[in-house]
């Protein structure tokens, strides 16, 4: 009789990945060029892994809150690396000033705030700004320092805002110190929002700790949608784009006045599009793990005006910097001039905080400028008026001046930047739109789409979202496989970074 003989080779090349060190290393190894992020498959897989586990933990609140704080640790160690080591000293930081502060009275405790501040806000300073303030000291005294070699801990300009917010409410008595570190380290530390937002204040999440979402298949179709509907905007819209804008802004002289009107139309829907992607999926999938982080994009470029605009576009930091800066500085309370100066001063550090350049700092002027003027003109003409084409002059007018600062913020250089508005101004022909919709026209089809999607109004968006959240689970499984398979088609082969991942 023959022996029985049972193949096992496929079983060998099925665990072969397993017994490969490149795969471990790859697994726990990190990048500081090659940040992990949340449209990259092998997060995806991992996250799905992840939540298996956290299924069967969900129920306990202690190991529940130790394993996500593990996972956010590791999650922010695949992007930094040895940085980890100097986030983790923050937070230590951060619980131990917050406890010091709130036993404290008088001259004592205001001390100590200032130091808490200086503290946090010195690593930011050092690795974003440092070559910043050499360049110009350069320049400036005609001295010769050199350029320090430095990488930027990403997440760190998020991340200290949110440890400053901490502290400053502390002060204030609008929240007690947390008593156990663990609790602030997993404010600090949750994960889908670590690295680029939105900036969540300790108020509205710290009590979520302790009373997460109940997790249904309501609050699991919400997220789903979420999450879905941010891997489509940037997979499919805001990458897309991206390749043209990439083009035209490498030399924006070669191109005609028409290519850099379509191009900054182009990077404003893009950057609506990443970032706001990137917002949506932080929230499904913290919706997805039973809590809730508030909205940071409410159609902001149907405003108007410049002042709706910035309560509707990334609202986290827009608040943060009115709750932190303007009104700490005296708000409109010191009367007009100093309301308008305020306004200056709380755009500039916005501006600054977005990047080490003085090209942010002129389009954060810009934005206090253009603040100022509205409260202005609202001031000389307390028009009520709510006429339908008074409100689409003004969100016209808006989307304008919000395109135009736009190439600023995107340029690589000022003159880069006078280049595209050259061109704009003075080379624009009527017929070189017809020529980009003939040699271009995928390219015009997806800026016609964004727009048609960033101007639908609000109100019907809400109404389709109630809609598709009472589907048959059926309709859900067939929705899913359809948006996957746009994505698989649009995508490129190499996901581009958010591109707030760079602030």
């Amino acid at each position: 009789m023959q022996p029985i003989t049972v193949d096992i080779n496929w079983l060998n090349q099925l665990f072969a990945p397993l017994r490969d060190p490149k795969t471990w290393e790859s697994a726990f190894g990190y990048s500081t060029k090659e940040p992990w992020f949340f449209t990259e498959f092998t997060f995806l897989a991992v996250f799905g892994v992840f939540l298996v586990f956290y299924a069967a933990l969900v129920q306990k609140n202690t190991w529940r809150k130790i394993y996500l704080i593990s996972f956010s640790l590791f999650f922010y160690y695949k992007s930094s690396g040895p940085f980890l080591g100097l986030f983790a000293l923050m937070i230590l930081s951060d619980y131990l000033f917050a406890l010091a502060i709130e036993k404290q009275k008088g001259i004592k405790k205001k001390v100590l705030l200032w130091l808490s501040l200086s503290y946090s806000l010195s690593f930011l300073l050092y690795f974003k700004y440092a070559n910043f303030f050499i360049h110009n000291c350069n320049d400036l005294l005609g001295t010769h320092f050199t350029d320090r070699d430095l990488f930027l801990p990403i997440g760190i300009s998020f991340y200290t805002f949110q440890s400053i917010s901490y502290l400053m409410d502390v002060y204030r008595k609008e929240i007690p110190a947390t008593r156990n570190v663990s609790d602030y380290a997993f404010y600090m530390t949750f994960f889908p929002h670590l690295v680029a937002g939105p900036i969540v204040r300790a108020k509205d999440f710290l009590p979520q700790i302790f009373t997460p979402q109940i997790i249904n298949a309501s609050l699991y179709k919400e997220s789903l949608l979420r999450i879905l509907t941010g891997l489509l905007k940037k997979l499919f819209i805001a990458d897309y784009l991206g390749k043209y804008v990439d083009i035209v802004h490498e030399l924006p002289a070669n191109f005609s006045g028409a290519e850099n009107v379509l191009a900054m139309y182009a990077y404003s829907f893009q950057i609506y599009f990443d970032f706001s992607g990137y917002s949506d999926i932080a929230i499904g999938i913290a919706l997805m793990l039973g809590y809730r982080l508030k909205e940071n994009f409410d159609n902001p470029y149907a405003s108007s005006n410049i002042t709706v605009f910035w309560r509707k576009w990334h609202i986290s930091l827009s608040s943060w910097l009115r709750d932190y800066i303007y009104i700490p500085l005296g708000g409109n309370r010191k009367g007009e001039f100093n309301t308008y100066l305020f306004l200056l001063i709380t755009m500039l550090v916005g501006g600054f905080w977005h990047g080490a350049d003085w090209r942010f700092i002129f389009w954060g002027l810009s934005h206090g400028l253009a603040l100022a003027f509205h409260k202005a003109w609202m001031q000389l003409f307390p028009s009520k008026s709510t006429r339908w084409y008074s409100q689409v002059f003004g969100t016209i007018l808006t989307f304008h001046f919000v395109g135009f600062c736009w190439i600023f913020f995107r340029a690589t250089s000022f003159g880069s930047a006078f280049a595209s508005i050259e061109q704009i101004a003075f080379h624009t022909q009527w017929k070189d739109f017809a020529g980009f919709w003939i040699s271009r026209q995928e390219m015009a089809i997806m800026i016609l789409v964004a727009a048609f999607i960033a101007f639908f109004p609000p109100q019907l968006k809400e109404r389709i979202f109630q809609k598709t959240q009472v589907l048959p689970t059926f309709t859900w499984i067939l929705w899913v496989l359809i948006a996957l398979q746009i994505i698989i088609q649009f995508k490129d082969d190499v996901v581009q970074p958010f591109i707030y991942f760079q602030f």
